[in-house]
């Protein structure tokens, strides 16, 4: 019910807006205001959600966590509005609250998740378990990655969690098959790169570490 309030509220809204511009301009107010609300609509349902992704994927977690919340409060169906709080969820957990990424995670019914979604959760909820127990994330992030494993930041997740258990060459091999399928956006390669330098410390194995280290930085500017 209240998606079809908010979808009524904003038809309501641009109705109001260009009667309101057609009272005072006649039909170039008109055209105005059809102008602005074709607009006002793009943004919300094209740029928005784009723009946020792509805040995301640059590693902007704070620019792309604000984005996310307007989403949220704009969604027209249960789905986007899912998936805008399992993003914010995301960024809380790239930027290290790990308790308002939980917060949120908790507001979540998991049975009604399609598959995509939940491995979306279980990730999220990997990501904040690591540092308390590694154990529990690296159960979580394996039952994500069997829905879609696919994806490279579930990937990355998993290669974590492996360290964190301090099983070193499976995360090595993990970390090191994220790339199978293609370049990496800038920012998940140099946290790749990053934990794959802390990979071959633990290792003993200095030169790669360095090498990779420094291939963190370097993607990371």
């Amino acid at each position: 019910m209240r998606f079809a309030l908010r979808i009524l509220g904003w038809l309501v809204a641009v109705l109001t807006l260009v009667l309101a511009l057609a009272t005072i301009g006649g039909r170039l107010g008109a055209l105005v205001g059809l102008a602005a609300a074709v607009a006002a609509t793009l943004w919300q349902w094209l740029w928005l959600p784009r723009s946020a992704h792509a805040a995301f994927v640059a590693g902007r977690f704070a620019l792309a966590a604000r984005r996310y919340r307007v989403l949220g409060w704009v969604a027209g169906t249960a789905v986007r509005e899912r998936a805008a709080l399992l993003s914010r969820a995301g960024c809380a957990t790239a930027i290290g609250e790990y308790a308002a990424a939980e917060a949120l995670l908790a507001t979540l019914d998991a049975t009604s998740l399609d598959a995509s979604e939940r491995a979306v959760w279980l990730n999220n909820r990997a990501c904040a378990a690591i540092e308390r127990d590694p154990q529990a994330a690296l159960a979580l992030i394996d039952e994500a990655s069997a829905l879609r494993p696919d994806v490279p930041a579930l990937q990355h997740t998993r290669g974590v969690a492996l360290l964190a258990v301090g099983r070193v060459d499976d995360a090595i091999a993990v970390l090191d098959g994220m790339r199978a399928a293609g370049e990496l956006p800038k920012a998940l390669e140099a946290q790749r790169c990053a934990d794959l330098s802390r990979a071959w410390t633990a290792k003993g194995e200095a030169a790669y570490a360095e090498d990779y280290r420094q291939r963190a930085a370097a993607h990371g500017r």
